[in-house]
């Protein structure tokens, strides 16, 4: 005999928690108190028998329980919101939410946009920008496009974008020693590190330069600022063509070296294979997919 469902209440309240790994953001999300999640919570689990989390000091854990609940609750709620929305006379557009890093949105997706509304008039899209790694379970997102070796746990991923390396810095930096580019150049200077892409290691290895120590300098969390550093002659940054070429066009920017870095890393678009039973998701994929056959 099948088990009543618990209250969907509860059942919101500890997919929001779970989500947030908090009680306080889940509260804030749902407009509540965090002692009502906390009570709708402690609700589902006298209804299933079982503890959906381990409370420790500040923050929360889930249990084998709660891991094993979470994705199908998540699943559920996502199907409920697809439903209210093909009625809700207010909710004619399809929402759609994509998570990217801010330096790829505002070097790659941003000019691209324009075409995006050309081509799907009638989707929302969400664009939220982070560099960490993306968790589907508790992430209400829908595609997100992620760097790495193409190979993560419960996604499919399809490669969007390779990406290269070479130094770049302003040419009020360097002078006339741009033109001689010996190792020379980049032990008079500072090395500028970007934290999400940083292979100046990689990069002296294969240009056969050990006298290099690839730890010195400045390391930057933003590959943005990273950017605008060398744009402000502070130092040598490792970039990608992807980041800079308009730089280099406009003569703010100059390369240095002939090497460039190709590693075995690029840009994925990732979701889980069930999202793609949405029509919309799948085309937006699809879009993105033939963009980036363009920029390569």
């Amino acid at each position: 005999m099948s088990r009543s469902l618990p209250p969907l209440n509860s059942l919101r309240a500890y997919e929001c928690a779970a989500r947030h790994m908090s009680f306080s953001l889940a509260s804030a999300e749902l407009n509540v108190t965090p002692a009502a999640v906390s009570h709708q919570v402690k609700l589902l689990e006298n209804h299933l028998g079982v503890s959906l989390f381990i409370r420790l000091t500040r923050k929360l854990r889930l249990t084998t329980a709660g891991e094993r609940l979470l994705p199908e609750v998540s699943e559920a709620f996502l199907k409920l919101r697809e439903a209210v929305n093909t009625v809700d006379p207010n909710s004619a557009n399809d929402v759609l939410t994509l998570r990217l890093g801010p330096s790829l949105a505002a070097r790659w997706l941003s000019p691209r946009l324009h075409l995006f509304w050309q081509q799907f008039p009638t989707i929302d899209l969400r664009l939220y920008h982070s560099n960490s790694p993306v968790n589907f379970d508790r992430e209400d997102i829908d595609l997100a496009i992620t760097y790495g070796a193409g190979s993560w746990p419960g996604v499919i991923a399809s490669p969007l974008l390779d990406i290269d390396f070479y130094p770049v810095c302003s040419p009020k930096l360097v002078g006339t020693e741009s033109a001689s580019s010996t190792p020379a150049l980049l032990l008079n200077h500072t090395l500028l590190h970007d934290a999400h892409y940083d292979d100046w290691e990689a990069w002296l290895k294969q240009s056969d330069m050990p006298q290099i120590n690839p730890r010195r300098g400045i390391i930057i969390d933003d590959t943005n600022v990273l950017i605008q550093a060398a744009l402000d002659g502070q130092g040598i940054a490792l970039c990608s063509t992807l980041f800079v070429q308009e730089h280099l066009d406009a003569g703010r920017l100059v390369r240095l070296f002939d090497t460039k870095l190709k590693n075995d890393m690029a840009y994925y678009i990732v979701c889980p294979k069930g999202h793609l039973q949405r029509p919309a998701v799948k085309e937006v994929k699809n879009w993105l997919l033939s963009q980036g056959l363009v920029s390569l």
